[in-house]
C-alpha cells in the first residue's frame, strides 16, 4: 500500500507548480484509542526510509469535531508507517508505544517521501529528520482507527459497518472537503 500511495503521488506531482494541497484520509490501527475514533497527527516515522517527518498538519480536532458523532478526535498524535501488518507483534508495538508512537498505518510515510521529493526530484530521504512546518502546499493527514491491537476482535469488520463505523470517516472526508473548498475560494 506504501509503496502505490507514493508512485501514485509522484505520478500526480509531475507538474508541481498546479499542485496546491495533499490529503491524505486512511485507515490505521491505534494504539492509544478506540475504533472510531479519528487520529491527527504532527509527526509521521516512515520505517521504509527510516525518516521522521515533524508536520504542521492542516487539520486539527475542531475541523472534524463538527460532524464526529460517536468517535473522538485527537491531535498531536504521532504515526508510525509500518512495512507490513503481518510483522507486527506485542513487543514491536510496544517500542513504538514506548516512543510515544500512538497510530500505525501503512501509508503516510511514502506519501511525505514523495512530497519531499517534490521540492528536489533527485533526492530521497533516508534516516532523516525531515520539517514539514513551512512547505510550499498545504498538507494535512488523518486517519481514522479502525482496530486495536491490543485487543481481540476489536475492529470495524467485527463490530460489522454499521455508522457507527462510517461516522469517523465521514466526518473526516466532510473536513477534507470543506478545506478543499476554502482553498479554492467556494467556502469562506
Amino acid at each position: 500500500l506504501g509503496l502505490a500511495a507514493y508512485n501514485i503521488l509522484r505520478e500526480i506531482a509531475v507538474d508541481s507548480s498546479v499542485l496546491r494541497a495533499v490529503y491524505v484520509l486512511g485507515k490505521a490501527a491505534t494504539l492509544n484509542a478506540d475504533v472510531g475514533d479519528v487520529m491527527i497527527s504532527s509527526v509521521v516515522h516512515d520505517e521504509h526510509s527510516r525518516t521522521t517527518y515533524w508536520l504542521d498538519n492542516a487539520f486539527g480536532v475542531e475541523d472534524i469535531e463538527p460532524d464526529l458523532r460517536f468517535g473522538t478526535g485527537l491531535d498531536n498524535q504521532r504515526a508510525v508507517t509500518v512495512k507490513s501488518t503481518f510483522l507486527q507483534n506485542r513487543a514491536y508495538l510496544d517500542f513504538y508505544y514506548r516512543e510515544a508512537f500512538t497510530v500505525v498505518e501503512m501509508e503516510a510515510g511514502p506519501y511525505c517521501n514523495a512530497l519531499y521529493e517534490i521540492a528536489d526530484a533527485d533526492r530521497h530521504p533516508v534516516g532523516e529528520a525531515v520539517n514539514f512546518s513551512k512547505l510550499p502546499i498545504d498538507f494535512g493527514i488523518i486517519h481514522y482507527a479502525s482496530d486495536t491491537p491490543y485487543t481481540q476482535a476489536r475492529t470495524l469488520g467485527a463490530r460489522g459497518l454499521s455508522y457507527y463505523g462510517m461516522d469517523s470517516s465521514y466526518a473526516s472526508s466532510l473536513a477534507i472537503l470543506r478545506r478543499v473548498l476554502r482553498l479554492e475560494g467556494a467556502l469562506s
